[in-house]
């Protein structure tokens, strides 16, 4: 029995998008029984797992990006600047196509007050699902100070003669890359589990099934919008399939889909990145900066969220204010991503400046935007892969693995 176990397991390691989809489905239905004891030790692992995420990414960012500029040549600032440029006109295009969107339909769908007592209550308090204890693993530096120091130390490496400098910065990329591949990876099926499971005992899963619906299902329809266009215009400038460029980052989706974390997937995405056919250093330098500038799934959500809530309590809008915080919302979030829930804590503050949010509507706002964290989260992931390829064929890298071709 214990070999058959250790045979699953190490199958289940192997096939990780079979892994996350099948405990996603036993998180939920733990969920519907489990009792509040045996819930609480998988968030107390929950707790421990994402402490540990928060200390690794940092290290893990400042590993590959620095690697990926000493590696990449002459070629490093202009990468740079393009992967800065275009996440961040990608977050801005899916907030203003949002915003259209929303302004055209939500009106026509939306009763005021309609849905606010739905969350009043959750099924159990979340004090009850408290972890048993916590271990706190204060990260070296945030992630905006490791994409900082990346810079500094990868562009040093390229402008002097150090070989002592690179060649630590690649021995680091292998440490971290070891730590990702022996330890992240495996638990993480494991982190997936306890989530589903705390959400659907919270009664999270049937709020967000009751409340909201026809506004959920508008936005899942921009989602699903704004990644094809992503991916028509990254297919169309790298002269690949469209869909077989999807495919390939589909497992990344997935991932996040059922972490809500874009630090949690970074390992699935960096691995799913490489099939698609772009250059090792355009992978390790592109994914990991988009994983922290590029938030067009956050933008659909967020800006989508705020027009919902704003018609259902009457408090009026113009379009130039939403234009002023779509522009500043994209810059605000950017040290948010890798924490589920960090956008929408990074942005609440300048929501209820901004758009008027009194004290119901943000704790409503954020209710929702945390509930629904994972679906924007996956958005950004999988549209990282799309950004890529589009770097990749204007920095003209050389490419010798078609994979998605």
């Amino acid at each position: 029995m214990r070999e058959f176990s250790k045979k699953i397991w190490k199958y289940l390691s192997s096939h990780l998008l079979l892994a996350v989809v099948l405990m996603i489905a036993l998180g939920i239905v733990f969920g519907q029984f489990a009792p509040l004891w045996f819930v609480r030790i998988f968030t107390t692992f929950n707790g421990i797992f994402s402490a540990l995420l928060s200390f690794v990414v940092p290290l893990l960012i400042l590993a590959l990006v620095t690697a990926a500029i000493a590696e990449t040549g002459n070629g490093a600032g202009k990468m740079l600047v393009w992967t800065i440029l275009l996440a961040y006109i990608s977050t801005i295009l899916a907030g203003f196509f949002t915003y259209g969107v929303s302004d055209l339909v939500f009106p026509k769908i939306i009763n005021m007050h309609e849905y606010s007592s739905d969350f009043s209550s959750a099924a159990i308090p979340s004090s009850d699902l408290e972890p048993y204890f916590t271990f706190a693993f204060p990260p070296i530096m945030d992630t905006m100070s490791a994409l900082l120091l990346s810079f500094m130390i990868g562009l040093a490496c390229l402008r002097f003669d150090m070989p002592y400098l690179k060649g630590a910065v690649f021995e680091l990329r292998n440490v971290v890359m070891m730590i990702i591949e022996r330890v992240v990876l495996p638990l993480l099926p494991i982190y997936i589990f306890g989530v589903f499971m705390k959400m659907t005992i919270a009664g999270e899963m049937a709020m967000i099934t009751h409340a909201y619906l026809k506004v959920i299902g508008i936005m899942v329809i921009m989602f699903l919008v704004v990644l094809l266009l992503q991916y028509l215009i990254a297919a169309g400038i790298s002269h690949r399939n469209p869909f077989k460029l999807f495919h390939c980052m589909f497992p990344a989706f997935m991932t996040a889909l059922a972490s809500s974390s874009s630090a949690a997937t970074l390992p699935v995405t960096l691995r799913c990145a490489e099939k698609m056919g772009a250059k090792p250093n355009v992978v390790n330098f592109v994914i990991p900066m988009c994983a922290n500038i590029h938030l067009s799934g956050a933008s659909v959500r967020t800006v989508a969220l705020a027009v919902a809530t704003m018609l259902m309590f009457g408090v009026p809008y113009t379009t130039p204010q939403l234009i002023g915080f779509i522009l500043v919302f994209s810059i605000t979030v950017l040290a948010a991503p890798g924490i589920p829930g960090g956008v929408i804590m990074a942005a609440i503050g300048m929501i209820e400046v901004m758009l008027g949010f009194n004290a119901e509507m943000s704790a409503l706002i954020v209710t929702l935007s945390i509930a629904l964290d994972s679906i924007g989260t996956a958005v950004n992931v999988c549209g990282d892969g799309a950004l890529m390829m589009i770097i990749d064929r204007i920095v003209d890298q050389p490419n010798n693995q078609n994979v998605a071709k």
